[in-house]
């Protein structure tokens, strides 16, 4: 229940990739009619002034020329009086300046004010540059200067109609093209975030039906290099998960074949006990000999679990002669009919004497098991390499790369003392000594395995 509750939370990536895209271009349609508007009206502006000023025919008749002309008496009077008198004969000098104030336009002469029909100037209009566009009342109204007058600046605006008409169609075509722009990013970006991400749904699929009966689907080769990367990456994995399960698997099967061996026996004996070894000294004896032996063996079969199970661990690293080492490990053997030859010159590495005690045991150990005949071993010392020799049985090739593996028995037939689990801890315990552990063998040859160590100090 929990985890539906938890999908139902989550958002959905084609929702969320299908707002981003949206977003996305609505922006730049926005921000592409913004700048369109923008160039659009001034460039319209722009053409629709030079269009007035190219109508208009200047007069050539200045107001140093007109002053000249005026008389004493006209001298005397007021600026507005020469305005209204210079206004008058610039009308009846120039058809063309006549018919526009005649026709409603505004017209400034030197920052006086000759006409306002629409009464829009006021003390705070000002004109920063020509041409200068003005809107009031949703008109537009468009003022330009005239090089009319020398040492004078004039200056005609009037509305706009066709400007303004322009303008507000060319807005609402815009917020049309918003809009519509809108829905149609939204149906594409849905679909498109769908195509995107239609190999990571493909591949999603596909792991949901991965369970520990069909570990050995493998999701299919993808077109896109990204998503063939990512396949082969989870592939991989997979095979990861499918090689560790199998391996629990006869990890199981093979402990509980182990186990049920030696609990057979100490059950047996102790049924053995009950009916006749209160009475039979050989049945008690012979009892406790085998239940003590099974239950030796169950002891070192856990103890080497709990080594190839333990959690990573650090072992504290010392300086190790490897002869020394050697010579208190063969006295175990002096007793035995076993030959070991120790050859070439010691050594000493960076590594723990117990643990690299353990790998060299298990080496010889194996290699006294399958040596029935001669029982005869070498070990070469050579720098940072240990060679260690026998004369056995040997191993075939394609058995060779699963020694290492948990349970793995090079003869099946051999139940009563082995478990299969030496070698296996010998290359844990090998790999975090910094030692590079190898086996090569030929069949009624012998076999060879050779510890590389990574690190180590020659002996002068």
């Amino acid at each position: 229940m929990s985890d539906t509750l938890s999908e139902k939370s989550k958002k959905s990536a084609v929702i969320n990739q299908t707002i981003l895209f949206t977003v996305t271009v609505l922006i730049v349609i926005t921000l592409i009619i913004f700048s369109l508007r923008v160039i659009v009206a001034s460039s319209t502006l722009k053409t629709y002034s030079n269009i007035i000023i190219n109508q208009i025919s200047a007069p050539t008749l200045s107001i140093r020329s007109f002053n000249q002309e005026k008389t004493p008496e006209n001298n005397s009077e007021n600026g507005e009086k020469s305005v209204l008198d210079f206004l008058e004969r610039l009308i009846k000098s120039n058809n063309t300046i006549a018919n526009m104030i005649l026709s409603n336009k505004i017209v400034i002469l030197d920052e006086q004010l000759i006409s306002d029909p629409y009464g829009i100037i006021n003390s705070n209009f000002k004109i920063q540059k020509s041409p200068f566009l003005y809107k009031d009342k949703g008109l537009y109204y468009i003022f330009v200067e005239i090089p009319a007058f020398q040492e004078s600046k004039l200056i005609i605006g009037g509305p706009s109609f066709e400007y303004t008409a322009f303008i507000q169609t060319f807005d609402k075509i815009s917020i049309f093209m918003i809009f519509a722009g809108l829905f149609f990013s939204l149906i594409v970006s849905y679909f498109l975030a769908k195509r995107t991400l239609k190999p990571i749904i493909s591949i999603s699929k596909t792991i949901s039906g991965i369970n520990v009966d069909s570990l050995e689907k493998r999701i299919p080769e993808q077109e896109y290099f990204e998503f063939h990367v990512l396949a082969l990456k989870l592939n991989s994995m997979l095979e990861r998960i499918q090689y560790a399960y199998d391996n629990q698997k006869q990890f199981v099967s093979d402990v509980s074949h182990e186990l049920r061996t030696p609990l057979t026996s100490i059950n047996g004996y102790v049924k053995m006990l009950k009916r006749w070894g209160a009475k039979d000294e050989d049945i008690l004896n012979e009892s406790i000999y085998n239940i003590e032996k099974s239950a030796d063996y169950l002891k070192d079969m856990v103890e080497k679990l709990l080594i190839l199970t333990k959690p990573e661990f650090e072992p504290e690293l010392v300086e190790v002669s490897i002869y020394s080492v050697l010579k208190d490990l063969l006295e175990m053997y002096r007793k035995d009919n076993i030959l070991i030859n120790i050859y070439g010159k010691d050594f000493t590495v960076q590594s723990s004497e117990k643990y690299l005690s353990i790998i060299l045991k298990t080496i010889i150990e194996n290699a006294i098991k399958y040596s029935p005949y001669e029982k005869r071993i070498d070990i070469t010392l050579e720098n940072n390499i240990i060679n260690i020799k026998d004369y056995g049985i040997g191993i075939e090739q394609e058995k060779l790369e699963k020694v290492f593996e948990r349970f793995y028995k090079v003869d099946t037939s051999r139940t009563d003392k082995s478990h299969g689990l030496g070698l296996s801890i010998a290359k844990k315990l090998s790999d975090k000594l910094n030692i590079d552990i190898s086996v090569n063998s030929k069949v009624n040859e012998g076999t060879v395995f050779t510890l590389r160590f990574k690190e180590y100090q020659s002996e002068e």
